[in-house]
């Protein structure tokens, strides 16, 4: 990948190893005085303009806590499935509304697993009510404990830094592998991370954040897991930072998309450095993410007041319309008490709302049924 604009150094350097060189990068510091282009600094300050219109709306949703856990969901979805998961958020939802109850839930497929995992982990670094910890190596290490549990594969180190060196196979069938640094600079390389990050960094948060992943990405200190960790990174730095919607906005459907583009940007860092081409990239995922966030929020909404002026009586159907939003997927069984009917009336409120097209049922099967809203599932998807 070539860059002939790029004003800066590399930050670190290819050391001579068989089979192949391994980059050695330099430790982290507010002091790297990196310079950022006027284009990059006004593209972070657009970002954080639409990351501030999302709070708003939020903000003003009767409905923010249904909204918050599907966008949560979306984005471990997401995240999983860059790193080649076959999973959807129908599967995890059908997982949640089955198993919601259960403590010790049964196997289930490894990819469905993994997204799971990566729920289990956003909840327990930002908290379901926007409270977040702060960035340490015992926090990183915890959270791949939860992304790594019941998907590791043999060899791999779970909750701890990894013990051998490791090679990420290029995009480009030409280009060598990537093998980042040795396993015994791991731990120092972390902790000028966390440092960096506990500092406040030495730029715009949001490029900041674009600052965090590469560098741990990079040192990619554990065998299995570092994408998810990394991109979680970037959720919990700008939650720090005053931006706790960020963990809405589903940055990794963004860096799904353009998964090619990701992984270059980055290496191109490392051997150009080409630091503002990866921050325009980055920051551009957050500024387009956030917007397209608003708009989802903006047509739900909408959705809203349109079922609550069609459906305005006061029958299990109608109350049940008006309700979609607060339980777009659900067992049947589970409205009982939401609606305060008999089971019998419940069964009859969903039939009527399968057959004007409200809902639908999504597991092919005649017993244990499930059901998505339609109209909020084709917004969020």
């Amino acid at each position: 990948m070539q860059n002939e604009d790029s004003s800066h150094e590399p930050p670190g350097e290819y050391v001579p190893s068989h089979p192949h060189s391994y980059f050695r990068p330099e430790p982290l510091s507010v002091e790297s005085g990196l310079e950022i282009t006027d284009e990059v600094h006004e593209l972070a300050i657009e970002a954080a303009h639409q990351l501030g219109r999302v709070d708003g709306a939020l903000s003003a949703s009767d409905f923010s806590d249904s909204i918050c856990t599907r966008l949560r969901r979306i984005e471990a979805v997401e995240s999983a499935r860059i790193e080649g998961a076959d999973v959807t958020l129908t599967d995890v939802e059908a997982y949640r509304t089955r198993y919601a109850d259960d403590t010790d839930p049964p196997a289930v497929p490894k990819d469905t697993r993994e997204a799971v995992n990566c729920e289990e982990a956003i909840s327990l670094a930002t908290g379901n009510t926007g409270r977040h910890e702060a960035i340490t190596p015992d926090l990183i290490k915890r959270l791949h404990e939860v992304l790594l549990d019941g998907v590791s594969s043999d060899g791999d180190v779970v909750g701890n830094f990894r013990d051998h060196m490791v090679h990420l196979p290029s995009p480009d069938l030409g280009q060598r592998s990537f093998v980042p640094p040795t396993p015994e600079s791991v731990e120092p390389l972390v902790e000028s991370l966390t440092s960096y990050a506990q500092a406040g960094g030495a730029h715009h948060a949001i490029i900041d954040a674009a600052v965090i992943h590469y560098f741990f990405e990079t040192v990619h200190p554990f065998s299995d897991g570092n994408g998810r960790l990394g991109r979680l990174l970037t959720i919990l730095y700008l939650m720090q930072e005053g931006y706790p919607e960020s963990v809405y906005i589903c940055q990794s459907e963004y860096l799904n998309q353009n998964k090619y583009d990701y992984v270059q940007r980055m290496r191109a860092v490392s051997d150009e450095g080409a630091w503002n081409e990866w921050f325009e990239f980055f920051v551009e995922g957050i500024r387009s993410q956030a917007e397209h966030t608003y708009e989802r929020i903006r047509e739900l909404h909408e959705l809203q007041a349109e079922y609550s002026e069609r459906y305005n009586g006061d029958s299990a159907t109608d109350k049940l319309a008006r309700q979609l939003l607060q339980h777009p997927y659900f067992a049947p069984p589970d409205l009982v008490d939401v609606l305060g009917v008999s089971r019998p009336t419940v069964y009859k409120a969903v039939d009527e709302l399968d057959r004007s097209g409200l809902i639908r049922e999504v597991t092919g099967r005649q017993t244990g049924r499930q059901y998505e809203a339609s109209g909020v599932f084709d917004i969020l998807r």
